[in-house]
């Protein structure tokens, strides 16, 4: 059936004024159909203008059966549930509804927001104003989801006191149970065909499941995952254990408003709760370096660590145990109780260093400090709770493959057996479309001398495009030291992330049609601008993540213990796929055209550099800047 509604002349064609019929849609269409029939694992690299959301939500409806949609990003989890849901609720034969699930901080939790509202300190700093606008807006919403206050800023520190937290949430014994927007949601889930949400939800969720409370996505039949080359990253931060001086001055900070609306006055928990304040605060402050990350190992407890340590384990012990004992707790100091006894033993877990399927490392960001325990392989904790318990999932990204294969996808995936794959190539036609600029000369992207030569490169390849680009960089450093020295050398308006929010650097960007955007990872996926104001993509170097990041270190260690070769099968297709998302936010539609340049000459000296030009578009590859000009003119 999905062939005769994608078909020219078919359902689709007549709905849809300007509809252009795409083989490869089809195709696409036709593999997730029986893969959800046949209940099988799907693997599709569907490239940028194959249409592949409508490729799989018409299967997806058609099927009867309940299925989530995982999305990398929220501009797509929008596309899908404000325009690709309507579309086909008018053209097909079949009744289903969808809902559209955000993770629990998107919505205002009511008994929170009643305790926070009593608070004197709402009078003060600016809360105020905006409290009585939450205050209206509350008694009125029908979903609680915060994105419905234009007003309220991004940064609005209360919301993280009012709105919703697994950790803290009492379930049926609520007495906003009944009305509570997450129980809202979870019952339109429970009566939908198709859940949206995002990787983060996702995963989330399917860490809280094992615990079974706090889980907020109902039972489902298939997954879809778009943007499925994210899932590595996404299953890495769900699956581990963090624990910061940010968690406990949150822990100290909600035991004492819970004790005072209580009218709890505890002589001996408040002294404890003082004195664990300013011993994890000593504690995190031995972990302070100059650099960003760095693993933890050998014997990181020692002198007085190890008595902060100690001290630390007995106050959360002593306070689980005092806020269990009160006579007249309420559920909210219960669940408080739990969160101490939680802290306590994740805190030992990490400190302890002794489980070998995890990398042990610490973060310092701004005023935090932050402990981790990663697992280094992410397909023991997918096969066990996810794969081992679901029949059907379909994967899909316009970049899954590296060097025309799949099998890094799977492996890291942990994705075994009998898996279907297909590949699926846009219908632009790249070589009238774009050109791939490859300058020679370019000193070592590991040389002093690398950034001074690739500003002057940069310089002349916007001078001929008159701006009107993206340039991408793989570290801040080199994205802020190309800045200093294009300031003021250029004629048009030069963007820099970081001076503004990224969605005011994106409208900038679109409105004035010369302007050239800097900027780091963030930029180089999920971004979309069509037409003119894009026409051409920089990119500084090859991106390979930085093998003495905590985690990567850990994962090319762990290649090696099995006998593999870290480089070619990680570190090398990781970094393909990077450039393949970069090189991506080109060319989005039939009538785009652009200039591609990569400034890192080892894609011209080096042996890999072949598979890198292999796994891009099929363009027209040029050493010389004047074929850039008459590609222009």
């Amino acid at each position: 059936m999905v062939v005769s509604i994608l078909e020219p002349g078919g359902i689709l064609s007549k709905k849809l004024a300007n509809y252009e019929f795409r083989p490869e849609q089809t195709r696409m269409s036709e593999a997730t159909s029986d893969a959800l029939k046949n209940n099988e694992y799907l693997v599709v690299e569907a490239e940028t203008g194959i249409g592949k959301t409508i490729a799989y939500l018409i299967p997806a409806v058609l099927s009867g059966k309940k299925i989530v949609v995982s999305s990398g990003t929220k501009n797509l989890q929008e596309q899908i549930y404000f325009k690709d849901i309507p579309l086909l609720k008018e053209i097909l034969p079949v009744d289903f509804n969808a809902v559209y699930m955000k993770g629990r901080n998107n919505y205002l939790c009511l008994s929170r927001f009643r305790q926070y509202s009593a608070q004197p300190f709402l009078t003060f700093d600016g809360y105020s104003s905006h409290h009585e606008e939450i205050k209206k807006w509350a008694a009125n919403t029908e979903t609680g989801d915060r994105s419905e206050l234009d007003n309220l800023p991004d940064d609005y520190s209360l919301w993280d006191d009012i709105c919703s937290k697994s950790d803290l949430c009492l379930g049926q014994k609520c007495e906003t149970f009944d009305t509570c927007f997450i129980t809202r949601m979870r019952q339109s889930a429970a009566a939908a065909d198709i859940i949206i949400v995002n990787h983060h939800l996702f995963f989330a969720d399917l860490a809280v499941k094992e615990t079974g409370f706090g889980e907020i996505i109902p039972g489902y039949d298939a997954v879809i995952f778009d943007e499925a080359h994210q899932l590595e990253d996404v299953v890495t931060n769900y699956f581990g254990i963090m624990v910061s001086n940010f968690r406990f001055a949150e822990l100290i900070r909600d035991i004492q408003r819970k004790l005072g609306l209580s009218k709890i006055n505890d002589k001996g928990i408040n002294q404890t709760l003082d004195s664990l304040m300013q011993r994890q605060e000593k504690f995190f402050h031995s972990f302070g370096r100059t650099v960003t990350r760095y693993r933890l190992k050998g014997d990181i407890l020692n002198g007085n660590t190890l008595k902060q340590f100690s001290e630390i384990l007995n106050s959360l012990e002593l306070i689980s145990a005092r806020l269990n004992s009160l006579e007249n707790k309420t559920d909210e100091i219960r669940a408080c109780s739990k969160r101490a006894s939680d802290i306590k033993d994740q805190l030992t877990f990490i400190v302890n260093l002794q489980n070998p399927l995890y990398v042990y490392w610490c973060e310092n960001r701004g005023k935090g400090i932050f402990l981790h325990a990663s697992p280094i392989d992410v397909s023991y904790e997918l096969n066990t709770r996810l794969f081992s318990n679901l029949k059907c999932i379909i994967f899909t990204s316009a970049t899954i493959s590296a060097n025309k294969s799949f099998n890094y996808f799977k492996n890291r995936l942990g994705l075994h057996g009998d898996i279907n794959e297909l590949s699926l190539s846009s219908h632009f036609d790249y070589e009238r479309q774009a050109i791939l600029y490859l300058p020679k000369g370019i000193p070592d992207p590991n040389t002093s001398e690398f950034v001074e030569a690739i500003s002057e490169e940069i310089e002349k390849i916007l001078t001929i495009t008159s701006g009107r680009a993206f340039v991408l960089f793989t570290s801040y450093k080199n994205m802020k030291e190309v800045y200093e020295r294009l300031r003021g050398r250029l004629d048009f308006l030069v963007l820099l992330q970081g001076e503004k929010p990224k969605s005011h650097l994106l409208m900038e960007f679109k409105r004035d049609v010369n302007s050239v955007l800097l900027a780091t990872h963030s930029f180089w996926e999920g971004v979309d601008v069509q037409g003119e104001a894009l026409s051409c993509v920089i990119i500084d170097r090859l991106p390979f993540a930085s093998p003495s990041e905590p985690v990567v270190e850990a994962r090319i260690e762990n290649i090696i213990r099995s006998g593999g070769n870290p480089f070619l099968d990680y570190q090398l297709p990781s970094a393909i796929i990077t450039l393949k998302q970069g090189i991506g936010r080109l060319i989005r539609n039939k009538k785009d055209r652009g200039v591609l340049s990569i400034l890192d000459n080892r894609i011209l000296t080096r042996e890999y550099g072949e598979m890198f030009i292999n796994s891009l578009p099929n363009c027209p590859i040029t050493n010389n800047l004047y074929d850039i000009k008459i590609f222009f003119n």
